[in-house]
């Protein structure tokens, strides 16, 4: 079998693609307080927490929840948010926030992403691992 080089470039080309959608929580040493709330270390990250009293500083990840759209779907839903705890021992939670808009959210295939349910008895996927990057997950954002 004869394969075009030109089909076999986008081939490669869309496989490079797709990896580099593949995200995850942010590393807690590139998390900062700011302005009453911790949020990644770019100015343009769309990560933020919620409003919290008192410096502190984020030493370890705990994991991460993923919402999906259907129960047992790992294709639509969305990031509920990366823990994190303090150096003080706080809790931390930061969410994918509105410097992103709309767009869809999917697990990336790993097996670290473990379905769950939270305490209302809504399904989850749950994540718990000390490295982010094993919490993976894409992001297509909103076409307009």
């Amino acid at each position: 079998m004869r394969v075009s080089p030109l089909y076999l470039f986008f081939f490669i080309l869309s496989g490079f693609s797709t990896l580099a959608a593949a995200q995850g929580c942010p590393y807690p040493s590139t998390v900062r307080y700011v302005d009453g709330h911790f949020q990644g270390a770019d100015k343009e990250s769309p990560w933020i927490s919620q409003t919290m009293n008192g410096q502190d500083l984020v030493e370890t990840f705990v994991g991460a929840i993923f919402i999906p759209r259907e129960s047992g779907e790992r294709k639509r839903g969305y990031l509920e948010k990366c823990i994190y705890k303090t150096v003080r021992g706080n809790t931390v939670a930061l969410r994918f926030g509105p410097a992103r808009g709309g767009g869809t959210m999917s697990l990336a295939e790993t097996t670290h992403w473990q379905p769950g349910t939270d305490v209302f008895g809504q399904p989850t996927f749950q994540c718990e691992d000390r490295q982010p990057d094993n919490c993976a997950f894409t992001f297509e954002a909103a076409k307009r």
